[in-house]
């Protein structure tokens, strides 16, 4: 299934949910997890990875808005694109916006079509476990398209 707003488009493995929604400033949010995510939550998903299940992983990229200091393709928003495949030796639980048992978690700042994002996602799991959550995400991570503002 692919979902697709505010100028965001992703293809969500099987069984994953996902939305795309955007704040009053009109910066875009997207979120995708390996189970049912919460409705209303904030950018970096604190309701969704606070009632993951054992074994699960959870995506957030959330935009931010140029201006006061922050310039997309800049600073910590200079690198250009996501690696992938995702490096497991970046999870930790100290990357974690909230500390979870069993969850790790990394995030990668970064600018593409103008726009500067933050990717940030958690994963659950013994590490067996957490290797298919990586490959997922990965997955996702390629189909990803951004469109610049204003198309």
């Amino acid at each position: 299934m692919i979902i697709e707003a505010h100028g965001l488009s992703v293809e969500l493995p099987r069984g994953w949910s996902g939305r795309v929604f955007a704040a009053p400033s009109g910066v875009a949010t997207l979120h995708a997890g390996s189970f049912q995510l919460a409705l209303d939550d904030g950018e970096f998903g604190d309701a969704s990875t606070g009632s993951m299940p054992e074994v699960a992983a959870f995506l957030a990229l959330t935009e931010y808005a140029a201006g006061e200091g922050l310039k997309p393709g800049e600073g910590l928003f200079a690198p250009r694109r996501i690696p992938l495949p995702l490096d497991p030796t970046s999870f930790g639980e100290r990357r974690l916006a909230h500390r979870r048992p069993g969850q790790v978690g990394t995030q990668h700042f970064f600018t593409t079509a103008g726009r500067p994002f933050c990717m940030y996602a958690v994963v659950a799991g013994p590490r067996t476990a957490r290797r298919g959550q990586l490959l997922a995400l990965d997955r996702m991570l390629r189909s990803l398209r951004v469109a610049a503002r204003g198309r």
